[in-house]
């Protein structure tokens, strides 16, 4: 999926109430501009999503625009805000798409990857696997 195709979802669903149309119009200068109106429409709707934490599409959303303002603005805040929000959808899940899980933890691992850290997942993994010598 892309981040408009989350975003129909979003429009589609009832997750935000009215700020739905507030991240409508954040959503299109984020996506139609770059710099500086690009950082302060991508911060408002990082500002929405808190305000929003069950926000399930919104969330994802947020993974996908988070990674792609990596490439205006790479901070370590954005890292670390992706794979936070990756790890909250994933914790989240009921167990319902799986393909939708297997990208979020993915991007979770990429997030986790640009600060230089293992991801959760990764560290079951490493935890779980024989060492020389067991």
């Amino acid at each position: 999926m892309t981040a408009s195709q989350v975003f129909t979802l979003v429009q589609g669903s009832d997750e935000l109430g009215e700020e739905l149309a507030a991240a409508v119009a954040a959503e299109e200068r984020f996506s139609s501009t770059g710099g500086k109106e690009a950082s302060e429409a991508y911060r408002e709707l990082v500002a929405i999503g808190a305000r929003h934490p069950e926000a399930e599409a919104f969330g994802e959303f947020l993974v996908y625009i988070t990674w792609s303002h990596l490439l205006e603005e790479i901070l370590p805040e954005h890292f670390q805000r992706g794979a936070a929000l990756c790890q909250a959808l994933i914790q989240r899940d009921s167990g319902g798409d799986a393909r939708r899980l297997k990208r979020l933890r993915a991007m979770e691992r990429s997030f986790r990857a640009g600060l230089g850290e293992q991801s959760e997942d990764e560290m079951d993994y490493d935890a779980d696997t024989l060492q020389g010598g067991d």
